[in-house]
């Protein structure tokens, strides 16, 4: 299917928006390495569930080397930079952590460039700086609280940005050199990140999993279906699509297009009834404008 991976993509900015919205709910009740494992285990999960169902069919031996690299990307991508990620959202909030996310794609077009020689035409270039512009412009307004700048979480988001890119360069190249299908490819990214948290985490807190059996026993079941729902259309669904789009599309207009999520958060505050101002309207539609270089 032609644009295959770039729809992929902007249907991961969408579903990941959603989820960032969700998850925000939910960082007073977690720690950041404790979400991290809570989504990646049930995300895990609903990937082996459906791995059956599906047409494609699966090699029965992938080679040492994409094993190994999707495991170090799984560690950069999901251990690391989701870790920090979670961090990000409980300090400065979704807007601000998925502005910061934004820089991942001349991130990703410089690192392709470096790793991969992928090249990207001038038009292609000129969509990553106009839709990067426009993000930071959309997100980047002056705070009406007055807040005072908390720089641990541009700090935690700024090295989620960069794993992030990382994480998707070198994952780029084993679903390519592998020709590995995208939801395998994202199974082992999860499952290697999840056991690196998990092998971290009892160095840095303390009685790590019974805080969150904890922390999931005292939440209702309303609360409960939430984060399930979160885990489902942000771990899940969104990976799976990234996956996807990172198969079949350059991986810096892939990364770009996955970083218009913080579009879609304003439209989840519009739907809430929350004032957006006319710049972010405008900055919006500059945003479209560049994404659109991209099938022109």
């Amino acid at each position: 299917m032609l644009y295959s991976g770039e729809i992929a993509a902007i249907c991961a900015a969408f579903v990941w928006a959603i989820a960032t919205w969700i998850y925000s709910q939910f960082s007073h009740r977690f720690s950041a390495m404790q979400l991290n494992i809570v989504k990646g285990i049930v995300a895990c999960a609903m990937m082996l569930v459906v791995m059956p169902f599906l047409p494609q069919e699966f090699p029965s031996e992938i080679e040492p080397l994409h094993l190994a690299v999707l495991a170090v990307s799984g560690v950069i991508g999901i251990a690391i930079g989701d870790s920090a990620y979670f961090a990000a959202l409980k300090r400065i909030g979704a807007n601000k952590t998925l502005l910061l996310e934004s820089l991942a794609p001349p991130l990703s077009g410089v690192l392709a460039l470096i790793f991969l020689g992928s090249e990207l035409t001038l038009q292609s270039w000129l969509g990553v700086i106009v839709t990067t512009a426009a993000v930071t412009f959309v997100v980047f307004q002056p705070s009406s609280s007055g807040e005072a700048t908390c720089w641990s979480g541009i700090g935690f988001g700024l090295l989620a940005s960069v794993c992030q890119a990382s994480g998707v360069v070198i994952s780029h190249y084993a679903l390519v050199a592998g020709d590995l299908p995208p939801l395998l490819g994202a199974l082992i990214r999860l499952s290697i990140g999840v056991l690196a948290v998990a092998l971290v985490i009892k160095f840095v807190e303390p009685e790590p999993f019974n805080g969150i059996k904890r922390h999931v026993s005292e939440m209702g079941e309303k609360a409960l279906r939430w984060l399930l729902m979160a885990i489902f259309v942000g771990t899940f669904l969104a990976l799976w699509l990234q996956q996807v789009a990172l198969k079949y599309a350059n991986p810096a207009i892939a990364q770009t297009l996955i970083a218009t999520s913080p579009l879609f958060i304003l439209v989840i505050y519009m739907l809430k009834g929350e004032k957006v101002g006319g710049k972010s309207i405008v900055g919006t539609l500059v945003a479209l404008g560049g994404i659109s270089l991209f099938f022109l």
